[in-house]
């Protein structure tokens, strides 16, 4: 039910399936294009994942332009700077003397933002990328863009937010007008990088699910948070001990991809705690950045809901429609932080205590727990996400130990912002 005012914006079409890349060269044509141009990374082309997409285009009529794999670099010091705008200016000069008309973006992560600061330079010069701050007003569609991936990314590959040059730039325009999701055109994640992006998204989803109070964003957050619950834990214990089927854990890794595009969408509407406050806590202990945001994500969920019944209706993603109705309501609060907190008990076990299911488990100092509360108040967020210091505070207290808070006890420095 919306108790309130709500925006929501999807601007990427979504293909999933064996034949996805097929539907590409048509979808491009429909948009104008007839020369796209393809960025990918060193995975992508390791994989061979330019071979298939090459298929497709193959009786298309299109002329399709393959750029040199672009490298991962260091995101320390004024070095990336450097290397962002030289290897921008390259394919800036590729994309104008050559006359392409499309982007395309073959992997995850840094080759997305690359082609996101692509597409604004050629659409709007690039000029725009100079702006301070990342303050440029991008307020009209850019050159179309579509986006492959070769693997679950974090999410922000379909949002509205490119990072390049030590800035970051915002606007519904710079999310990909294409996601395709093909199967046969994954590579294999390792296990690390699938429990850090699936965490990821479980909280940006779960936290979205409860406290956006945007109906839209709640039912594709339900979808993307079934997906995670269905296919993380099964896929991550395939590569640790082999055994399920290569046809069966191809589309399991699709459907995971296919979360992580979600989460995307989802992030273009909602500053969220869990995400924001997670990846200030990973660089202050030995944990990756969406290992933190679930470990968080219990104390974010219980202390900051407004009304339980928002709490208890997570549970049914969750959980599914078969265990949620097996349960009475009044205990489907309790029912959903029990299962983000059991997913994490099971991580621990399946990697032999490696993972954390505390933050004094990934090595908080407890001492810590005042400052961080005190800078992540003083963060340009906090004023977005309408969160206290004093909340904050309760919540890693909570994330340090694993207890969980006793609802009934008067809390009067927990009052909501």
């Amino acid at each position: 039910m919306n108790r309130g005012d709500f925006t929501f914006l999807c601007r990427t079409k979504t293909g999933f399936g064996m034949n996805a890349l097929e539907h590409l060269p048509f979808d491009l044509s429909g948009m104008g294009s007839q020369k796209p141009l393809v960025l990918l990374d060193k995975d992508a082309h390791l994989s061979g994942s330019i071979k298939p997409l090459a298929r497709a285009f193959k009786e298309s009529g299109m002329t399709l332009g393959i750029c040199p794999p672009i490298e991962k670099i260091s995101n320390a010091g004024n070095e990336t700077g450097k290397n962002d705008l030289t290897l921008l200016k390259e394919l800036y000069q590729i994309y104008t003397d050559k006359g392409f008309d499309a982007i395309i973006a073959l992997g995850t992560g840094r080759v997305t933002e690359v082609a996101k600061a692509l597409n604004m330079a050629v659409t709007l010069g690039p000029d725009v990328l100079k702006a301070t701050n990342g303050l440029a007003k991008i307020t009209v569609p850019l050159t179309p863009f579509a986006y492959i991936p070769t693997g679950m990314g974090m999410g922000t590959e379909t949002s509205g937010v490119a990072r390049f040059n030590n800035h970051t730039f915002h606007s519904p325009f710079l999310a990909p007008d294409l996601a395709v999701i093909d199967p046969g055109i994954l590579t294999q994640d390792t296990s690390p990088v699938l429990i850090n992006a699936g965490l990821t998204c479980l909280a940006a989803c779960c936290e979205a699910h409860v406290l956006s109070g945007n109906p839209p964003a709640r039912a594709y957050a339900a979808t993307a948070i079934g997906l995670i619950m269905e296919n993380l834990m099964p896929l991550v214990k395939s590569i640790l001990v082999p055994g399920m089927s290569p046809n069966k854990k191809a589309i399991g890794h699709a459907c995971l991809t296919h979360a992580s595009v979600i989460t995307g969408i989802i992030l273009n509407g909602n500053t969220l705690v869990s995400v924001s406050l997670g990846q200030m806590v990973a660089n202050h202990c030995k944990t990756d950045p969406g290992h933190a945001m679930a470990i968080l994500l219990p104390a974010v969920l219980d202390l900051m809901v407004k009304d339980l019944s928002d709490l208890g209706n997570l549970a049914l993603p969750l959980s599914g429609s078969d265990e949620y109705s097996a349960v009475p309501p009044p205990q489907h609060p309790g029912m959903a932080i029990q299962k983000i907190q059991s997913l994490l008990n099971e991580l621990y076990q399946i990697s032999l205590g490696t993972l954390p299911r505390t933050l004094g488990e990934a090595g908080l100092d407890r001492q810590a727990i005042s400052s961080l509360g005190l800078l992540f108040s003083d963060s340009a967020s906090t004023d977005i996400l309408k969160i206290t210091p004093e909340q904050t505070q309760a919540i890693l207290v909570q994330a340090l130990d694993g207890i969980p808070l006793t609802r009934a006890l008067p809390q009067p420095c927990l009052k909501q912002a």
